[in-house]
């Protein structure tokens, strides 16, 4: 049986990439996506991929770091840190995978407050810019 830390080099390489094709290909079709920044969990792989894409526009990825990665049956958790306009960020991605070996479930945390609002700014910024 497929397990989370077989699965989770299918995320690095999209994050690794930031191809949007690959990321189709690994987001499930009724994926739920969690952000540090709206309050209800937002359902479906469209929303799903729009969020992330963004966060990813937001993140200042040549900064971005894993630093921890933690994996349980079907379950990742990937300790992350970067910084957005020299504000330290640190966060965690909680990533659920179903059978098929894709994406049903993604949820963001973020601390210290004022990274969560440099992150609700800069996503604010990079959905309008998608819309």
């Amino acid at each position: 049986m497929m397990q989370a830390k077989d699965l989770i080099h299918k995320w690095h390489e999209v994050v690794n990439s930031d191809d949007l094709n690959a990321l189709d290909n690994l987001i499930a079709e009724g994926a739920i996506f969690s952000s540090p920044v709206v309050f209800t969990p937002m359902e479906g792989k469209e929303i799903t991929m729009m969020y992330l894409h963004a966060a990813g526009q937001s993140f200042n990825m040549e900064k971005f770091k894993y630093t921890k990665e933690i994996h349980d049956d079907m379950n990742s958790v990937l300790e992350f840190e970067t910084y957005i306009d020299e504000i330290s960020v640190n966060g965690v991605d909680m990533i659920e995978w179903n059978e098929e070996g894709k994406i049903s479930n993604f949820k963001v945390m973020i601390r210290p407050f004022k990274a969560v609002q440099k992150v609700q700014e800069k996503m604010v910024e990079a959905l309008e810019s998608l819309g």
